[in-house]
């Protein structure tokens, strides 16, 4: 089944001023905003920062996707409740919670979707493949076998070293095993991505905000191992 990148639409004649949200209704600290800047670091909902007071620019509109500067897309969403209801059909790598957003003082119910970045937790390195790559020269290298996240890290840090005289060089997936099988999930080294049947659902509801691209790597699920990471609810 082919998969696709999930980004936030940016073009002014459907969203307005990008981002469209960037403004609390009350005071930074109040709102513990500063949590957003370690997203990757939370673990439970007390680390989780109030999400019930954004506001919408004046000169934006309010979409399904709703971009904004608060998180980006490698860690969490803001979607319209039909949107989440709609993608509440399939097996999200990730989970819901309530949220506001005000559009010129008229609360609006949203919901934030909030997942692992790039699944780490979940993504079986020695199952996966991983290429030399120079996305400038569209130069391809050796095929480098890798066995975890440290190791992913170490070895495309001695690849960067390697190569300090040519930009552009990567060590990028090729295929990507991922413990369970999802609709919608992050993966490593692309953002987050859901297969054809989300995105078919997403464009027949006319659902706005959101921007697909086609992704390379192969996308592989092993139904029989489940690890790691699980957000934690919020009422």
């Amino acid at each position: 089944m082919k998969h696709f990148e999930i980004r936030q639409e940016t073009d002014s004649k459907i969203i307005g001023k990008y981002p469209q949200v960037k403004e609390l209704k009350i005071g930074f600290h109040e709102a513990r905003a500063s949590q957003w800047g370690i997203i990757s670091k939370w673990k439970s909902e007390d680390d989780i920062p109030d999400l019930n007071n954004f506001v919408l620019h004046n000169n934006s509109r309010l979409s399904d996707c709703v971009s904004n500067n608060f998180v980006i897309t490698s860690s969490g969403l803001f979607l319209s409740e039909k949107c989440s209801q709609i993608l509440e059909a399939f097996t999200i790598n990730g989970s819901f919670h309530p949220m506001t957003i005000f559009r010129r003082g008229t609360p609006h119910p949203y919901r934030f979707l909030w997942y692992e970045y790039g699944a780490i937790s979940k993504i079986d390195f020695k199952k996966s493949e991983f290429i030399e790559y120079n996305d400038i020269y569209e130069k391809s290298g050796a095929i480098i076998a890798v066995n975890d996240f440290e190791d992913y890290k170490a070895k495309y840090r001695t690849l960067f070293d390697d190569n300090a005289d040519e930009v552009g060089w990567d060590l990028t997936s090729k295929s990507l095993k991922i413990a369970g099988c999802f609709d919608i999930t992050p993966a490593f080294g692309i953002g987050l991505i859901c297969n054809e049947k989300v995105k078919n659902a997403i464009e027949e509801n006319k659902l706005t905000g959101f921007d697909f691209r086609p992704i390379d790597t192969e996308i592989l699920f092993d139904q029989s191992v489940y690890s790691g990471w699980v957000s934690p609810k919020v009422n």
